[in-house]
């Protein structure tokens, strides 16, 4: 029979794998994004345009990766906590034997 603590970890590396796959695809559509061709050129009165739209990219791209560095310290701090698990696991385990439990159901 599974414990509470090793339900509680499975479900804490499964949002740790989701947090990771979701950052990364983040980061990667932002990258894409700002590395596309906008298709604006350099026609008469465009400059501008083109310029603005490339820097309004640049600076998304540049938040996105903030966004990215934060989920990356967020799931190196989930991995601090799951390391933890086995001392927890054992603490909490610590000193109980199953028959001196009683059952109040």
């Amino acid at each position: 029979m599974e414990n509470d603590v090793a339900i509680d970890r499975a479900a804490l590396e499964q949002a740790k794998i989701v947090l990771g796959s979701s950052m990364g695809q983040y980061g990667l559509y932002a990258e894409d994004t700002w590395r596309r061709d906008t298709g604006i050129g350099n026609p008469c009165g465009r400059t501008l345009l083109r310029v603005a739209l490339e820097n309004a990219l640049g600076e998304a791209l540049m938040r996105v990766r903030g966004h990215v560095d934060e989920g990356d310290e967020l799931a190196s701090g989930m991995q601090t906590v799951l390391d933890s698990f086995a001392d927890l696991d054992a603490t909490l385990g610590e000193g109980w034997n199953r028959d001196d439990v009683a059952d109040f159901s």
